[in-house]
Parts: C-alpha cells; structure tokens; sequence
C-alpha cells in the first residue's frame, strides 16, 4: 500500500453467521494458533490495512472472548438470520466519510494471502478515476473473495432485501465490476464443514512449507 497512501481502506470481516454445518463458530476454529478470524484480520493487517471491522452474531459472546480482534470495531448483528447480506449492511452503515473502500471478507475465507488484498487495493488506485466500484479476485477465471467495494457505491447494497445477496449488485452492475487476476486458489476456498477446514488446513500447511 506504500504506492497509493491516499487510499483509506476500511476491513469488514463478516462473522455473523450460525455455522451450522460446522458445529461450532468458525470463528473461533484455530488456524495456525490463532481463531480464524484473528488470522483474517492478521493478514489484512500484513497488507498494510489499519482500520477493522467485526460483525459477530448469536456467537458474539464467545468469539469475543475467545478472540484477540486487534483494535476492530466490533459490530453485533441482532438479526443474523437475515443473512450475510444484514451484517454487510450493519458495517458499510458504520463508516465514516474518510473511507474510501471496504474489504468485505467472509471469516470463513482464510486462504487469503497479504499479496492478495494488496492487489485488490492496487487495482482500486488504479482504476477508481473510472466507473469500477467493484473489485474481485479471480482464479482460473474464477471469482473469489474477498470483494473491495468503493464506499461511494454503497447505497446498491443498502437497498438489497432480505432474500437477496450481494451477487444481485454485482450482475446488475457488471460494467462497474473489476474483476482481479490473482495467483492464489485460496481466494475461491470458503469453508462450511469439517472436511473443507481439515482440506484448508492441509493446503494452507503445504503452501507455508513451499
């Protein structure tokens, strides 16, 4: 982020979820030592990114307790049934004028590497003079998460309903979409149950001993 200081970039790590499949908050799931979403939260940290957000749900509680969260504004869903989309609104509604984009980041999506997400905010310095407001990594033509959004395009998003997801604002502003080459398949892994996380955990393992 050396290259482009004017860009405030504020992190949304989205935890609210019930993790059902799981068994258990996945927050909270270790990953390398760390609860997974200290880990997310590191790697932003890594990329150069300073201001943080945590939406947490039913399991705010003990995540909070179980969990480190850096100086991140904490964000507690009252309604996380209402889904992913509910707590996306919650933390883009927190930001203040000074930011310029968010990171918005599923906890479950851990794979992401620093050189990822400076990426992301690379592209969103080059191409912000522009129409794109949205930006995606992508993998083998894939796309991935973790998704930059400019703050200035929120407002789409606020206004989804309730059975409605953040793909909507996406397909229906596709000309506004940058997708992102990336090197890493870890963008396009999220996990939901207990043999994606012993997969993940295997693949992340690999990489580090590369």
């Amino acid at each position: 982020m050396d290259d482009v200081p004017e860009i405030n970039v504020a992190v949304i790590v989205l935890a609210a979820g019930d993790s059902t499949r799981m068994g258990r908050p996945k927050a909270l799931l270790d990953w390398g030592g760390v609860p997974m979403v200290d880990h997310v939260l590191g790697v932003a940290a890594q990329a150069g990114c300073s201001r943080f957000h945590v939406v947490l749900g039913k399991d705010a509680a003990a995540i909070q307790e179980g969990a480190k969260l850096r100086d991140a504004n904490v964000i507690v869903n009252q309604q996380p049934e209402r889904g992913q989309v509910s707590s996306l609104k919650l933390a883009l509604q927190a930001q203040d004028f000074s930011t310029d984009c968010c990171i918005c980041w599923p906890v479950d999506v851990p794979l992401v590497t620093p050189t990822d997400v400076r990426a992301l905010i690379a592209a969103y310095g080059q191409w912000r003079a522009s129409l794109m407001r949205i930006f995606i990594p992508t993998h083998d033509g894939r796309r991935g998460h973790p998704m930059l959004v400019d703050i200035g395009f929120r407002q789409p998003f606020m206004e989804l309903k309730g059975n409605e997801s953040s793909r909507k604002v996406i397909d229906d502003n596709h000309t506004q979409v940058k997708e992102v080459p990336v090197d890493n398949p870890g963008v396009l892994a999220d996990i939901d149950t207990p043999d994606e996380y012993r997969s993940a955990l295997a693949r992340s393992s690999t990489a580090n001993d590369q």
